[in-house]
């Protein structure tokens, strides 16, 4: 199916950047500095207040390669300060004084909204000409008050223009949009990306095998399965070293999870892998998973452990299938799940540990049949 949206159009243009300049349009600007790894995602309301200026326009020509737009609507602009002073003006006041016989043209007022901007492409493939949507603008690029100039280097920086009525609404009334309600469900899915990338930097900085809260994570008996094509089982030991019972969430939304690192680290700490139980429910609503009942909780018995079998589909984690050689494996648990509100019967553990590494041989799938 073709991509018709042109916010996703930009959306796919950032990340296929390199090889649009490169092969589609060779006299495209050259981005400036190279694409961040990761970059932040912001909220509606903190998109309304990041935003210097916010118009309604259509994509312009390519000049000097710089894109053009030509503004039909401005929702939000930034106020002239009183000392500005316009280049235009400087520059013929510069010219009268050098030539004091030259005639006193009137020079065109400032207007408050200039009728175009041009937008320096940093990183991104051009949007289509004659397209509208909504802009999204906050990294200056110079210009004049005439013609301002913008950076267009963020996913968020364009959206479509059907989501005018909503955009309008929060800009005229910020406090509404207030609850950390994001502008699509893109960006709702990139916020949740970036936060699980956040948590898995912290996660595996954790030292393995270390007791928190009374609680252990051991991993055992790793297993290549049967299939030939780098699945594997593993069984997770959670051991409570405590003389009394505790409760973990064991539900829906999932909490185990494994780390895959090469046997031969690299100085970087890079080529680590995180897979959760729960990556396959990535698409379902966070409020549904947060609904708990009592059969969603597993007691640990005091002074005892708890064991749980985790399998790992390369079907359903297709980069298993890319590993082949020595590589090592850590169970890991995190859940914020406290069963507020049940009667669970033992106090309810949350947090994050980890286990020690244990060694895993993959082999090639092709080398498997």
């Amino acid at each position: 199916m073709p991509i018709r949206s042109p916010s996703a159009l930009l959306i796919v243009s950032l990340a296929l950047a390199p090889l649009a300049h490169a092969a589609e349009n060779p006299v495209a600007h050259p981005p400036a500095q190279p694409a961040p790894a990761a970059i932040d995602v912001f909220t509606f309301s903190e998109l309304l207040s990041k935003a210097e200026r916010i118009v309604v326009a259509e994509v312009g020509p390519m000049k000097d390669g710089e894109l053009t737009l030509v503004v039909r609507d401005t929702i939000k602009a930034p106020e002239l300060s009183e000392k500005y002073v316009d280049p235009d003006r400087l520059k013929r006041a510069a010219e009268m004084l050098a030539n004091p016989k030259l005639e006193a043209v009137p020079l065109p007022s400032i207007p408050k909204t200039p009728p175009s901007l041009r937008l320096v492409l940093q990183n991104v493939a051009p949007p289509r000409e004659g397209v509208q949507a909504v802009f999204f603008l906050w990294e200056n690029a110079g210009g004049t008050a005439h013609e301002p100039a913008y950076r267009l280097n963020h996913p968020q920086c364009m959206y479509d223009i059907e989501l005018l009525p909503q955009i309008r609404a929060g800009a005229a009334h910020p406090r509404t949009v207030g609850d950390g309600r994001f502008l699509r469900d893109w960006d709702k899915q990139m916020a949740e990306r970036q936060r699980q990338r956040e948590a898995n930097s912290a996660l595996l900085k954790m030292k393995g095998g270390d007791v928190v809260m009374g609680l252990k994570m051991r991993a055992a008996r790793p297993r290549l399965s049967l299939r030939g094509n780098n699945s594997f089982g593993i069984t997770a030991v959670v051991e409570n070293t405590r003389a009394r019972d505790q409760a973990i969430y064991d539900g829906p939304a999932g909490g185990y999870g494994i780390a895959i690192r090469p046997k031969e680290k690299k100085a970087d700490g890079s080529g680590a892998i995180v897979l959760r139980q729960s990556t396959k429910s990535m698409g379902a609503d966070v409020a549904v998973l947060n609904l708990t009942d009592l059969t969603d909780f597993s007691t640990v018995p005091h002074e005892s452990s708890l064991s749980k079998e985790l399998f790992f589909d390369a079907q359903e984690f297709p980069i298993l299938t890319t590993l082949q050689g020595e590589f090592t494996v850590s169970v890991f648990y995190m859940s914020t799940q406290d069963g507020r509100g049940l009667d669970v019967g033992s106090p309810v553990w949350t947090g994050a540990m980890i286990s020690e590494e244990v060694p895993l041989k993959f082999e090639s799938p092709m080398s498997q049949k």
